[in-house]
């Protein structure tokens, strides 16, 4: 099984950081409208991740729900 050829290609901009918005918020509305657009499987979902008090990492995918200026509020079953 060559696994390689699975691959797609995504570039379709570059991620400069002179092009994001300074604020999060509508930077985030900005990605989130394109892969609704793009009509991606599940734009909400994101990776979530975490360190413990001895600094262990822990990653896991919920889904975003809502968000305006104060956030981001997601749904885990955890």
């Amino acid at each position: 099984m060559n696994l390689s050829s699975l691959r797609q290609e995504y570039k379709q901009a570059t991620l400069d950081e002179s092009s994001i918005d300074p604020n999060p918020f509508v930077q985030f509305e900005k990605w989130i409208s394109e892969a609704i657009k793009a009509e991606l499987p599940e734009p909400n979902a994101m990776t979530l991740a975490t360190v413990d008090a001895d600094g262990r990492p822990d990653a896991r995918t919920v889904l975003a729900k809502q968000f305006d200026e104060r956030g981001l509020v997601f749904f885990t079953n955890y």
